[in-house]
């Protein structure tokens, strides 16, 4: 705001990059030495946010996956921590800004156990109105279950896919819509957490 009275909105609009104009407070939380809330322009990388603003991991250890845009938002593998924060181009990845919330995890995590976490917030916090969130997240917590308890079968795996197609489709709001984010997001870019192969293109990401 001082910036805005002292120097106008036209001096502030060109803070960013693309549609995404100004700047967002971005919350850094989880595994990290420095957490906090930090207001820098779009266009700031994961990576920067991690180690130039964060300093790494409070662990000491290498740094694995971090999950952006809030609870359901996605998590991103460090392929994609040098994309510029901006609404556009993260869609193109399929991930969110969303309110610019951070959560670090280290190499110790288990995306597994946190995309099952995902399924059972949705179920915690539904209001019950519609079928795909308030029946679907308890669904995709027990076929989530059975995946991590070794059954990796192609039946589950399809299983799960197709339930997260249909909340994204069906749910009425955001909360059913996306939980399907960082339960995709953690079996397609950390597969050898559900007790699955890494395909050739995944293991070129």
């Amino acid at each position: 705001m001082p910036i805005i009275f002292a120097k106008g909105a036209a001096f502030y609009r060109d803070f960013g990059m693309g549609r995404s104009r100004g700047t967002l407070p971005f919350q850094i939380a989880g595994n990290v030495k420095q957490g906090g809330l930090v207001e820098l322009a779009f266009g700031v990388t994961l990576r920067e946010l991690i180690y130039d603003y964060g300093d790494g991991t409070a662990s000491g250890r290498p740094a694995r996956a971090v999950q952006a845009g809030g609870p359901l938002g996605t998590y991103l593998p460090e392929s994609q921590w040098d994309i510029p924060l901006d609404h556009e181009e993260y869609a193109k990845v399929g991930a969110v800004v969303g309110h610019g919330g951070l959560v670090i995890h280290d190499d110790t995590s288990n995306l597994a156990e946190l995309a099952q976490y995902a399924m059972h917030f949705c179920a915690l916090e539904s209001w019950g109105k519609c079928t795909p969130c308030r029946i679907g997240s308890t669904r995709g917590e027990e076929v989530i279950a059975k995946i991590r308890e070794g059954d990796t079968s192609v039946k589950q795996i399809t299983l799960l896919r197709e339930l997260c197609d249909t909340m994204v489709s069906g749910a009425l709001c955001a909360m059913g819509g996306m939980t399907p984010f960082p339960v995709m997001s953690a079996l397609d870019h950390f597969p050898e957490d559900f007790g699955l192969p890494r395909t050739p293109a995944q293991k070129a990401a």
